[in-house]
């Protein structure tokens, strides 16, 4: 016997564990605004990229389309209620950088900023757009991938015993579980 699951409003129950990130972009005056979104994944090949769904009225889809690029910040556990924030307050009518205490770091190959508390930053570039009537799928380049030090391994790369992002399935948000293999696949 298998149940028939409820997608939900907006899908949100379609996602079966995904990275909760905060899509960073600038807007036309130059400041950043930031949106919770748990529909990016990274995609095979090269050059490396990954694609982004973001609803289509919302403002940081317009400001992907007008700008061509952003940044993917990965929110930890301890992030939850600025997800929560910035996923449910428009960057029209609030400064949601300076009302949840984010702060800014350089971008090596974009415009958009990084945020410092999110400790893996990712620079993307927009290569393709795809208009799905309520829904605007951005195909982006991966330019760059930066890590604090508190989750490096000191080999460029993640350590994985530090990796800690908080992870949206099925409505709800976890912490990420424990490691199950022994190497990637």
């Amino acid at each position: 016997m298998r149940t028939i699951l409820d997608t939900g409003s907006y899908g949100e129950y379609l996602h079966y564990g995904m990275p909760l990130v905060l899509v960073a972009v600038l807007d036309e005056h130059g400041r950043v605004n930031v949106s919770t979104n748990a529909s990016s994944t990274p995609l095979p090949g090269e050059p490396s990229r990954l694609v982004i769904g973001v609803l289509k009225d919302n403002l940081t889809s317009r400001l992907i389309a007008e700008r061509g690029e952003f940044s993917i910040n990965l929110l930890t556990p301890g992030m939850w209620h600025i997800a929560r924030y910035c996923g449910y307050t428009t960057g029209q009518d609030h400064d949601k950088v300076a009302e949840c205490d984010l702060h800014t770091l350089p971008a090596q190959f974009v415009q958009t900023p990084l945020i410092r508390e999110c400790p893996l930053n990712i620079e993307c570039v927009v290569n393709e757009t795809k208009d799905l009537s309520d829904l605007m799928l951005f195909i982006a380049e991966i330019k760059a991938i930066q890590v604090a030090d508190a989750w490096s391994n000191s080999r460029a790369g993640v350590d994985m015993g530090k990796y800690d992002p908080l992870i949206y399935a099925f409505g709800y948000a976890f912490a990420r579980g424990q490691r199950v293999g022994p190497s990637a696949l």
